[in-house]
């Protein structure tokens, strides 16, 4: 059973409402990303690549969203040929649709405890984050130690 807390001002609050409009917002974020990707083709994205343009420097992103634009089409290899990691990090926002709608359910269905469930979808998601990122992770930590040397 879910029991309200009370919150600073007095009020009541209710942390499964709160963790169903947080998974909501982030699955909203998701679809807003992978319409973004059907919308445009690879060649037409309207956000460029600045660290690339100002530095000449081709981070592990650059291309991400033209990969993402032949993924949702469907096309697999184009997009592995634009960017190499595409695919992982796709799959880390197609992941996160499944999990932010089965936490949403287990918290409804009280499968467990709210707590235990948060605990895992944040443990479940963290690891999924690092493995689909490392590399644009080891890029960004190494980038910035060369520029504080």
């Amino acid at each position: 059973m879910i029991v309200p807390l009370q919150s600073r001002n007095g009020s009541n609050s209710n942390p499964a409402i709160a963790y169903h409009a947080i998974n909501a917002s982030f699955m909203a974020i998701v679809m807003a990303i992978f319409l973004y990707s059907a919308l445009y083709s690879p060649n037409t994205h309207p956000i460029p690549a600045l660290l690339t343009e100002k530095t000449g420097i081709i981070p592990p992103s650059k291309g991400l969203s033209a990969a993402f634009s032949e993924i949702v089409k469907g096309k697999i290899a184009a997009a592995r040929s634009i960017n190499q990691h595409s695919v992982a990090i796709f799959g880390f926002f197609a992941a996160q649709l499944v999990l932010r709608a089965l936490a949403s359910t287990a918290i409804k269905k009280q499968w467990l405890p709210s707590k235990r469930i948060a605990i895992i979808d944040i443990a479940l998601s963290a690891i999924l984050f690092a493995g689909c990122f490392a590399p644009l992770i080891v890029f960004t930590i190494k980038l910035f130690a060369q520029l504080v040397q």
